[in-house]
């Protein structure tokens, strides 16, 4: 009977988990996805130094660039993965916009724009992305519910490591380095 109940107990908190991460996108006012975050900055924090730390400590970045108002805008993907009972094989990558914008001792983390490309196995047997793209929100049709409600949650998952990334960094930023000086120049003609 305890081993019953504790097991119960376990599948509401792993179904209370799941749900709480597909919970962190909403929809915005033009009907797409959107991971939006607001929230205080104690002290002023450089864009330029973000965009490097986030190209260099988090992978799915692919490009990260300063805009003109003070704030960056990033663009990046995820890996989306089929799982199967011992392995995993890709599914497809959803590519994503990420801004950050800062004003008035506040931040605002916007990651959207979500795209999803299917992946399938090419004649070498490699999964490789077909070239059509489809919109996370309109992806219904393409995808089943139960696959879509999965990608959902871990792009709920992804967003929240990014936005844990980003708020890590605004509260202890990593020291400027200099550059380390010249190494010596030995002549080994002269000998």
């Amino acid at each position: 009977m305890m081993k019953q109940l504790m097991l119960l107990f376990i599948a509401l908190c792993i179904g209370q988990f799941s749900y709480a991460q597909k919970g962190l996108l909403s929809l915005n006012e033009q009907n797409q996805y959107t991971y939006f975050q607001v929230k205080p900055v104690s002290k002023p924090v450089s864009a330029e130094l973000l965009a490097a730390y986030l190209k260099k400590n988090e992978p799915g970045v692919q490009s990260a660039t300063v805009v003109d108002n003070g704030g960056m805008a990033a663009k990046g993907g995820m890996l989306v993965y089929k799982q199967g009972l011992v392995t995993g094989q890709e599914d497809g990558q959803i590519a994503y916009k990420l801004t950050v914008d800062f004003k008035d001792n506040k931040y605002r983390l916007m990651i959207t724009d979500f795209m999803f490309t299917p992946y399938q196995r090419n004649r070498f047997g490699v999964f490789a992305p077909t070239g059509i793209t489809t919109p996370l929100e309109k992806a219904q049709g393409k995808i089943s519910d139960k696959q879509l409600n999965n990608y959902l949650d871990k792009l709920g998952a992804y967003c929240a490591k990014v936005d844990k990334l980003i708020q890590n960094y605004i509260n202890n930023p990593e020291p400027a380095k200099s550059n380390p000086a010249g190494l010596k120049k030995v002549n080994t003609q002269n000998w």
